[in-house]
């Protein structure tokens, strides 16, 4: 079970992030300038195991090279940015719902790339959890009925608002898969967590000279939070993730994830005075409870399959 607890810690950390990030985009800070300035900051933090792990990259396949760079060009770099600018055309609220559709993407490439198999119990367990998810939503559903799905009548402007989110969806999706399949390859998880951060960082380093105006001076006060921000959910959050994933299967992993909105709900709720729903709390705990009822049938199945074996 330690794997699936690993990373939900990752999430909790994640979630934390929202108390700095959103109030620097108040402040008029881009979202490229935010997440330039985290990877920046990671890079130089990491870049002692960059150079230990540097005969780990001489070594990689094209395959697993190409996994790597996904990870952190696509995952880490283009899918934040594509999230946050979907904000922009559609009701955040319909963002958000849609990426609920991660799991159905990392469980399908986890089948189809890594041969994971999807099993009846996995299938049961993986309904409950995603029923706690549902539930979670459901007020936010239920508002979509009366509120505008988009927030402009021209119909490219939602059109761009769809294929953003859904970029992210898949990118962040595929890439649970990509950084399980390099735990395969036995690739170290701080070598994995390194060339993330630098791969993200060449993307976004291009993105900057093609945008520079949005570009600007930053106060040390949010530049100091930027950095702790980065330290948070990307060093301490990633590092908890890929030792989760060294365990767990990409199918399990991505359901865990889901736990996400469940440590920000109650973050909000702590720091920002907005109180939990019966819905919220009904679906945190089907969710929290699915995902431990998932691993300890995965347990007992590992240890029956090594009895077996012994005996």
């Amino acid at each position: 079970m330690t794997g699936t607890f690993f990373i939900i810690a990752a999430c909790f950390t994640w979630a934390l992030d929202t108390l700095i990030r959103y109030p620097l985009l108040e402040r008029g800070y881009s979202t490229l300038q935010i997440v330039l300035i985290e990877h920046l900051t990671l890079v130089l933090i990491t870049a002692p195991l960059l150079i230990r792990y540097r005969k780990h990259y001489f070594r990689l396949s094209t395959k697993s090279f190409a996994s790597l760079f996904f990870i952190g060009g696509v995952g880490s770099a283009i899918g934040t940015l594509a999230f946050t600018q979907a904000f922009q055309y559609l009701n955040p609220t319909v963002v958000i719902l849609l990426q609920k559709l991660q799991p159905i993407v990392a469980i399908l490439l986890a089948y189809w790339l890594l041969k994971e198999n999807i099993q009846s119990h996995f299938i049961r367990w993986a309904g409950v959890i995603l029923l706690g998810s549902f539930i979670m939503m459901w007020p936010d559903i239920r508002l979509l009925n009366t509120g505008n799905l988009h927030y402009s009548p021209d119909q490219n402007e939602f059109l761009k608002g769809y294929g953003y989110t859904l970029i992210a969806v898949f990118a962040w999706g595929s890439s649970t898969v990509c950084g399980k399949y390099l735990s395969m390859q036995a690739l170290p998880a701080n070598a994995i967590l390194s060339g993330r951060f630098f791969s993200g960082l060449i993307v976004l380093i291009l993105f900057a000279f093609s945008a520079p105006e949005s570009l600007q001076s930053i106060q040390t006060a949010d530049l100091s939070l930027t950095v702790v921000m980065a330290l948070l959910s990307g060093l301490i959050g990633m590092w908890l993730y890929y030792q989760g994933l060294k365990t767990l299967p990409a199918q399990m992993a991505t359901l865990a994830e889901l736990t996400f909105p469940v440590f920000a709900a109650a973050i909000n709720w702590v720091f920002l005075d907005m109180s939990l729903s019966l819905y919220q709390v009904a679906g945190a705990t089907l969710l929290i409870a699915g995902n431990i009822g998932l691993r300890m049938v995965e347990e007992a199945r590992t240890r029956q399959s090594v009895q077996q074996q012994t005996a």
